[in-house]
């Protein structure tokens, strides 16, 4: 097929515009269209070859179609699937195509509404799977700046995180899991440089900090803060420090204090937090 011949879905820059192109072809075609996205988006090759491209033009062909105003939930689910998967290139993709779909007008509304379905998913993988990649979307904070309601923003992000705080010990070996949170600190680095406004996005993260107590999200939350120093139009320096401090004062206190070696906290302003 041509579309695998030319899609490039193995390399390491796969063509996605030819992606976007059949995306656009089929956003108002009938609504047999949908089949033809359902077979390419069920399709399981390996993500080293040509054919993984068919599930990557699909996550496009659904964001067009949703974008046209057709098949919602058919449209949502089908994404939902793609964004879990896992195949690195199928998630790139799903991405990619949900960027687009958020920077337009209501989109990135439309996106937070499915994404706080989204984290209702009875299956573990896939749940923690999407919000990973929905977490790598809301990383860019043009998608932070366009959502109507900043509140509902802030309490998924929570919700995400309570997510992976709330983990069986079994669940902490999950490779979804992993990415999401991975995905954390560039989410937490969008909503505090797209929600600068009286300082709604940062006040947020000092909050999710002081109530931190898992490692993992403690770690991320602590990636996060790090990160900030290095966005262009990022926070000043008297915030990156009140989170630091917020993230420290709620670490569990050592359990001999006396053992605590002169000289650790040097060079601590550029050193992880635990």
């Amino acid at each position: 097929m041509w579309l695998c011949r030319y899609g490039s879905g193995a390399e390491p820059r796969p063509n996605l515009r030819l992606a976007a192109a059949l995306g656009a072809e089929l956003a108002t075609a009938p609504p047999a269209a949908t089949r033809l996205l359902a077979r390419f988006g069920a399709d399981d090759a390996a993500p080293d070859t040509p054919e993984v491209f068919l599930p990557m033009a699909a996550a496009y062909g659904w964001v067009a179609r949703l974008g046209a105003g057709h098949d919602h939930r058919d449209g949502w689910a089908a994404l939902a699937t793609l964004a879990a998967d896992e195949r690195a290139p199928v998630r790139v993709a799903t991405r990619e195509a949900l960027l687009t779909l958020a920077l337009r007008p209501d989109g990135a509304d439309d996106l937070l509404a499915s994404a706080i379905d989204w984290l209702g998913v009875e299956d573990r993988e896939a749940r923690y799977g999407a919000a990973g990649v929905v977490l790598e979307v809301l990383a860019d904070r043009r998608v932070v700046a366009a959502v109507s309601e900043p509140q509902r923003l802030l309490n998924y992000l929570s919700s995400a995180i309570d997510e992976m705080s709330s983990a069986p010990r079994a669940a902490e070996r999950s490779a979804a899991r992993r990415r999401l949170l991975l995905s954390l600190p560039g989410a937490c680095g969008g909503l505090v440089a797209g929600l600068r406004a009286a300082d709604r996005g940062a006040g947020w993260l000092e909050a999710e900090c002081v109530r931190a107590r898992h490692p993992d999200v403690r770690g991320a939350l602590s990636s996060a803060i790090l990160g900030l120093r290095k966005l262009a139009q990022g926070p000043g320096a008297e915030t990156v420090q009140r989170l630091r401090q917020a993230l420290e004062g709620s670490a569990k206190p050592p359990r001999d204090p006396t053992r605590r070696r002169p000289g650790t906290n040097r060079g601590r302003e550029s050193r992880r937090m635990k």
